[in-house]
């Protein structure tokens, strides 16, 4: 085992929110192992709701992707701010540096390159050289949640029954009582074989055949949403933005989402998850506790998921 006690940590986690909900147990771990040293974590503007006011770090760099911005002005400030950002990350002169990403990232190896750490934690460049010189493997057969883990493991870190995490203000919170113990049904994923129709969503709603289901959706499908609203007995709740929507989760009994950042919020604030899955692994990315709640067929099209079977194992885990 690597002793790290005194040692300055560093940590990188900037890709998407649900990636990040899925590295908080491994953050809590690390805390719990070596209490008083300096943890910090590189995180991006569209991830960063899930490491906020996350009590288990000290400094959270965040920074806005270039390429996430339109004009030619913002696109250089965004540059300029993670410049600015690469640059105290080099004063601060970690110890160690670790990239929780299962997939290698140029753009994350950037922010361990940028030191000079002793020990530098990262997946193979398959297309190529890295400069990590502690690598972690890719199991497909084990949760990204024991990546992390496992990204850790040379430096005593052991998985204790940590769960994700999401901190909601208690102002949102109180904003959604109202609807406590009810069903949330989230709508929308973002990649074709992964999505529902109009039709399919229908007759699932209706065949739950209960008065408290809220329909929730992303932007892009807020017209569907209110529209199967409408020919249902379900509510719409449009809610402004995802530690909006986690709010609402909070005070769910049950969530049913597709696959998405919705299944990863929903274990992390304490609600039980049912995902209908389509391509991805099942190992890899079921919502964390809940594997035995994920529904998929053999097709990998979550379209063809027995509709039946979604409907009984909703009411069987609302008893």
């Amino acid at each position: 085992m690597i002793d790290l006690n005194d040692k300055k940590i560093l940590l990188v986690r900037n890709d998407n929110v649900g990636d990040l909900i899925c590295t908080t147990p491994a953050i809590e771990a690390l805390r719990k192992k070596y209490p008083n040293n300096q943890i910090d974590i590189v995180v991006n503007s569209y991830n960063y709701s899930a490491i906020d006011k996350n009590p288990f770090v000290d400094k959270i760099y965040c920074y806005t992707k270039p390429k996430h911005k339109k004009g030619l002005v913002d696109k250089i400030k965004a540059a300029i701010g993670k410049l600015k950002i690469l640059i105290d990350i080099r004063k601060e002169r970690y110890d160690l540096v670790v990239v929780f990403r299962s997939d290698y990232s140029k753009s994350a190896e950037l922010f361990s390159n940028i030191t000079n750490a002793t020990y530098k934690v990262g997946v193979k460049n398959p297309r190529g050289k890295d400069n990590f010189n502690i690598h972690t493997p890719v199991d497909d057969k084990r949760h990204e949640v024991e990546f992390c883990f496992d990204c850790l493991e040379k430096f005593g870190i052991k998985y204790k029954n940590e769960k994700t995490k999401y901190y909601i203000p208690n102002n949102l919170i109180e904003k959604y009582s109202k609807y406590s113990n009810q069903i949330v049904f989230h709508i929308s994923a973002r990649m074709t074989n992964n999505q529902m129709s109009f039709l399919k969503l229908k007759e699932i709603i209706e065949l739950i055949d209960f008065k408290g289901i809220i329909i929730t959706a992303e932007p892009k499908d807020f017209g569907t949403a209110k529209k199967l609203a409408e020919e249902t007995k379900a509510l719409f709740v449009k809610t402004n933005s995802f530690i909006d929507y986690g709010g609402l989760l909070k005070n769910a009994k049950l969530l049913i989402t597709l696959e998405g950042g919705s299944m990863h919020l929903g274990p992390a604030v304490g609600t039980k998850t049912i995902a209908l899955f389509g391509q991805s692994k099942i190992s890899r990315w079921y919502p964390w506790e809940y594997q035995n709640l994920v529904l998929q067929d053999k097709s990998y099209i979550a379209e063809n998921i027995n509709k039946d079977i979604v409907v009984s194992t909703i009411k069987r885990e609302m008893k």
